[in-house]
């Protein structure tokens, strides 16, 4: 069984489409095999394009290299994700209104910690930041050295 691909749109919104019939394809669309088409799926499902040569055929397109910039924010954005993870776990925002309406010597304790936690934060984004690119791929963040660890 065969399947048949095409693009649909133009310019920048030009996307990929694959239909089981010819009756269903638009005109000129390419037929291709079973094989091909699960290639192309894999490739679209892992962040690649795909789009079309000038007879109409798929390609699959390069990966485009991400920016510096963008891989920064998001790692940073990430860091911070894990730092929210962790201050919830200690104290969840319903926890520290209550905490600031009734001190305590608890509420204090959880305060701290939240205190130390975003400290980690911002020190292990400023770590980020300073790293050249190529080092950032395996930056590691959950298991980062100086996340602070509470008994």
């Amino acid at each position: 069984m065969s399947v048949f691909f095409a693009m649909i749109g133009t310019g920048d919104d030009a996307r990929p489409a694959f239909y089981l019939t010819r009756r269903q394809a638009p005109e000129g669309a390419a037929q291709i095999s079973n094989a091909r088409h699960a290639q192309l799926l894999a490739a679209l499902s892992g962040g690649r394009k795909v789009a079309a040569d000038a007879r109409g055929r798929p390609v699959i397109a390069p990966a485009a290299r991400r920016s510096a910039t963008s891989i920064r924010a998001e790692l940073r954005s990430r860091i911070q994700s894990e730092a929210a993870r962790r201050i919830a776990a200690i104290s969840p925002e319903w926890r520290q209104l209550n905490d600031l309406r009734v001190p305590s010597e608890a509420g204090a304790v959880r305060f701290a910690r939240l205190d130390a936690i975003r400290s980690a934060s911002n020190a292990i984004e400023g770590i980020a930041d300073s790293l050249p690119a190529e080092d950032l791929a395996g930056f590691p963040i959950a298991a980062h050295t100086l996340w602070p660890e509470f008994d």
